[in-house]
């Protein structure tokens, strides 16, 4: 998928769970504060966790991160954030960026575009 692929996932199935559903690797920018709070609710609603079992609420995401099928999230470090910005592909999975802002206000296109 390259960085101008559009995804459709309907208004009201804008879910962390359905993006973790994807067959991807799939990456998360909050590009502002009140867009980290909301990603950090919605994660703890969805009972999103990082791979040690801790909320997101309990420790500060970065303001891109990777979200994944067992509903775990993980900072990307630098080989990820390296990934996010520059690769296609991440093992065999196609790289999707996800404007969070975008997806939860509901625009048709959501894919982060620097």
């Amino acid at each position: 998928m390259s960085k101008s692929k559009q995804i459709h996932i309907s208004k009201e199935d804008r879910t962390l769970a359905k993006l973790a559903s994807l067959d991807a690797k799939v990456y998360v920018y909050c590009g502002d504060r009140k867009t980290l709070q909301k990603f950090i609710e919605d994660a703890d609603n969805e009972y999103f966790h990082y791979g040690d079992g801790t909320a997101l609420s309990e420790r500060k995401p970065d303001s891109i991160m990777s979200v994944n099928r067992n509903r775990t999230v993980n900072y990307p470090g630098y080989v990820g954030t390296l990934a996010f910005h520059h690769a296609e592909i991440v093992g065999e999975r196609p790289v999707v960026r996800v404007d969070y802002r975008k997806y939860i206000s509901g625009y048709k296109n959501f894919i982060y575009e620097p």
